[in-house]
């Protein structure tokens, strides 16, 4: 199940709203924040993964301020041929969203900002390597494949690759009814894909790389190549981020209600290379729905 609940900080502020995903089951979630933004989070495992009880290799992580005006996220796609992607998407996108917290809006060049990021990461690895060791190594299994599953995981570590961001709009003008201009940040890894939309008529993608070699591992730090966009925006009405088990249906997520979006993405675990899936759908809702 998607666990949803309240971030406390230390700071004498308004709690947060934070949004998981659960490695473990299938789960569906829509959430209104404060009148500003309906948050939509899916999660599937691919048949495989529901059939022999295994876990989703994709994780999904969204901090939200109850008020919407600021948003956090991450959307990790572990890598399946490395040792447990699991672990890394978890501990990525844990760790990307802290740090996007910790943040100042506009604070440097994306280049900057990707090279920072990307140190951070460097820095996580070595600690998550450590976690990733302490855990279990199939002790039910034979020798020899235990053998082999230490050096995966010495060799490689656990690998994923992810899509971030923060979404950061400033306070509500009560007598103009409407929401001051939109500061956007993205990074990302890998072949997770964003769907931006301005308006209703335009829209863009980032991510969705072929880069191979684009991703973070537990034992090698950050591979290939480390993106980032930032832009100031006048308005914003949808972003939608997804991994590659939802490429079938890319064109149409925007499209699709609730029911339509949890049908469609069940239908899809009947293909033959069906996958895990995960899709984080935010929808700004327009001037006429002031906050509460």
């Amino acid at each position: 199940m998607l666990s949803e609940d309240v971030e406390r900080t230390k700071q004498p502020e308004p709690t947060n709203l934070r949004f998981e995903t659960d490695r473990e089951s299938e789960y569906f979630t829509s959430h209104t924040i404060n009148n500003r933004v309906v948050l939509r989070l899916l999660s599937l495992r691919s048949r495989e993964a529901q059939t022999q009880e295994l876990v989703n290799q994709d994780y999904a992580r969204v901090v939200a301020s109850r008020d919407g005006t600021a948003l956090y996220f991450c959307v990790c796609d572990g890598v399946g041929s490395s040792y447990r992607g699991d672990f890394a998407a978890q501990y990525l996108g844990s760790a990307v969203v802290a740090w996007l917290q910790e943040q100042e809006a506009r604070t440097g060049s994306v280049r900057t900002i990707a090279a920072r990021l990307r140190q951070r990461m460097d820095e996580w690895a070595r600690a998550a390597q450590e976690e990733l060791r302490s855990l279990p190594l199939a002790p039910e299994a034979p020798a020899l494949v235990r053998e082999v599953l230490e050096e995966l995981r010495e060799g490689y570590g656990s690998e994923t690759v992810f899509l971030a961001g923060r979404i950061a709009l400033a306070p509500w003008e009560a007598q103009l009814q409407i929401a001051r201009p939109t500061e956007a940040l993205l990074c990302w890894m890998g072949n997770v894909t964003a769907r931006l939309f301005i308006t209703g008529e335009h829209s863009f993608t980032l991510g969705g790389s072929t880069d191979d070699e684009g991703r973070w591992s537990t034992a090698r730090g950050s591979r290939g190549l480390l993106n980032a966009w930032s832009m100031g925006l006048s308005t914003i009405e949808r972003l939608i981020v997804y991994t590659d088990g939802l490429l079938p249906l890319a064109s149409s997520l925007s499209a699709l209600n609730d029911q339509e979006l949890q049908e469609r993405a069940r239908e899809l675990l009947l293909l033959p290379e069906n996958d895990d899936m995960t899709a984080l759908d935010l929808h700004w809702l327009p001037a006429g729905h002031p906050p509460e």
